[in-house]
């Protein structure tokens, strides 16, 4: 094989490949010998049938056979020879067409990962983040446990800001005053903060047994015109007030420790580890920052189209509201100029965004970095119980959405390779 490369750009190349005369004549020959063995021709048995004749009738087919296997095989030998790391489909120039006594030559273009001949991302500087955890944050967390422990307790009072109430609910016309829903023992969290103040300041100060008669507000956005004005009769049925248990020994021992101080360690442990994790996300925005600045090289136009063909889908879909996603209305879809628009805007993003992954692509290669199978595992172990939902079910959305887990695999891998720059980064203390 003979195989020339043509600089179009930093990353585009032209390829001029050549397969000698006497790889496709060995490869023609082969499979005319194996059609003929097998091919049922009229008027001859099996392997009998005259070569000329099985040529004749399969030969269209063996060219077309040839091209398939040969192409693909050639096109990546002489990539690998090249050093060239494709990013998009190759684009080949003319016709393909297999002749007797002569070589398959072929031309084709093709965007390539840019070559970073001096790769620097060893003893970048970071200003270190100093982690602290104040008792009042440790408070704050158990007191969120203890919250959680909570019970009711009927009462019969006064209802209060705190409390939990039993309710039947009628909502009615504003104008015919018929009914239009009514919902019996439904349960009304007062402390909650998702009570609206309208219903709150309505219902406290009232008793079980009261009816309250509250006017619903208009809202923005509502998927009911006849909600705005539309009247909410409430019957209270019972009042519950809010227990919290004590934050002592027994509290802890309900969390699966031995006493309160031991909850305390491990409350104050869960804080720095997060506290930890945010800076050092915070270290490695200013890595990434600092390895873009400090290396300037062109990158693919299909990557930079791609990456904004996302950024601008995903700030469309953001405009769009839930009820218009569900009823598929056009409402909120942006123009071919506002897509223009959105383009620009997000150009030094996309950008950014494809020099970073072309970088951790590098790093990730020069040091070796791979994803195993069971740090695969763990991630969709990890997303599964995130969405509350089965690993089958994260694998499918995976592989429905990109064909297969390897965008996945290559954030895991982008990740530790973003790990290991800042393992061997330069921590500047007392900034």
């Amino acid at each position: 094989m003979s195989a020339a490369v043509e600089d179009i750009s930093a990353t585009k190349k032209r390829l001029k490949i050549e397969i000698p005369t006497e790889i496709i004549e060995q490869e023609f020959n082969t499979s005319l010998a194996k059609i003929r063995q097998n091919a049922r021709i009229p008027g001859f048995r099996p392997g009998k049938a005259p070569v000329t004749l099985i040529e004749k009738k399969f030969g269209n087919d063996i060219k077309a056979d040839i091209i398939d296997r040969l192409i693909p095989q050639y096109y990546s030998k002489a990539m690998n020879e090249a050093s060239l790391v494709p990013v998009s489909l190759p684009k080949f120039e003319g016709s393909l067409e297999v002749r007797k006594n002569q070589p398959l030559s072929f031309a084709l273009t093709i965007e390539v990962r840019p070559k970073i001949d001096e790769l620097q991302y060893t003893g970048l500087k970071v200003d270190e983040i100093p982690v602290q955890v104040d008792e009042k944050e440790i408070e704050d967390a158990i007191k969120g446990l203890q919250e959680g422990r909570a019970m009711y307790d009927v009462v019969e009072r006064e209802i209060k800001v705190e409390d939990l109430l039993v309710i039947d609910y009628v909502k009615l016309d504003p104008v015919e005053n018929r009914e239009l829903s009514s919902a019996k023992d439904q349960v009304m969290n007062l402390g909650n903060n998702l009570v609206p103040k309208g219903i709150l300041d309505t219902v406290v100060g009232r008793k079980k047994g009261d009816v309250v008669d509250i006017t619903l507000p208009s809202f923005e956005g509502g998927t009911e015109k006849e909600e705005a004005g539309s009247r909410l009769r409430i019957t209270i049925k019972e009042v519950k007030e809010k227990k919290l248990p004590l934050i002592d020994d027994e509290l802890a021992k309900d969390f699966g420790h031995e006493n309160l101080e031991a909850l305390r360690e491990k409350v104050r442990e869960g804080i720095q580890k997060s506290k930890k994790e945010r800076a050092a996300g915070q270290q490695k925005e200013k890595l990434l920052e600092t390895l873009i600045r400090t290396h300037e090289f062109e990158i693919p136009e299909s990557l930079l189209e791609k990456e904004l063909e996302t950024l601008v889908l995903n700030e469309k879909h953001s405009r769009v509201k839930p009820q218009e996603q569900l009823s598929g209305s056009e409402e909120g879809i942006s123009t071919a100029a506002e897509d223009a628009r959105l383009a620009e805007e997000f150009k030094p993003k996309a950008i950014g965004h494809v020099k970073t992954g072309i970088l951790l692509d590098l790093i990730a290669e020069k040091e070796g970095v791979s994803v195993s199978e069971d740090e695969l595992k763990e991630r969709i172990s990890l997303l599964a119980r995130h969405f509350q939902a089965t690993p089958e079910a994260v694998i499918n959305l995976f592989v429905t959405r990109d064909g297969s887990l390897d965008n996945l695999r290559r954030t895991i891998r982008d990740e530790k390779a973003l790990d290991l720059v800042l393992s061997k980064a330069e921590i500047i203390k007392g900034a």
